[in-house]
């Protein structure tokens, strides 16, 4: 998909069962009508369905967060540099992390992954 190093698959709330592939600059316009989105990587996948406010990770058990009240989906894409500070020659090295998540509409609490550049690793960060 155009130099993206993975793939973004969305279902909308007007129409559940038509999955469809979206790059991540057509996100914003679509983020308050997207039901479900899944990020794949190769062999990983990271889905999040803002209706049943639930997560499943590498087709792994289904996590529901039915505390929070009507969501819609959570995203962003965030550059990071590592500067070596005992070695003035070296050049940043610049990764890049991906953001999947709920956000509930009309407050501040989120839940969201952090998931790595290539897609392995993973972690969670909340504003609950």
């Amino acid at each position: 998909m155009d130099g993206d190093p993975h793939e973004i698959i969305i279902t909308t709330r007007e129409n559940s069962s038509k999955p469809r592939v979206v790059r991540f600059s057509d996100l914003f316009s679509l983020r308050d009508d997207i039901r479900s989105m899944m990020y794949l990587w190769n062999t990983n996948n990271y889905y999040v369905d803002v209706i049943d406010r639930t997560f499943i990770i590498n087709g792994g058990r289904k996590l529901g967060f039915t505390d929070l009240g009507p969501c819609r989906v959570l995203y962003r894409r965030r550059n990071q540099r590592t500067f070596a500070l005992n070695n003035v020659d070296s050049e940043p090295e610049k990764t890049t992390l991906w953001l999947i998540g709920l956000e509930e509409i009309g407050t501040e609490r989120k839940l969201f992954l952090i998931i790595s550049e290539d897609g392995h690793n993973w972690s969670w960060e909340n504003k609950l």
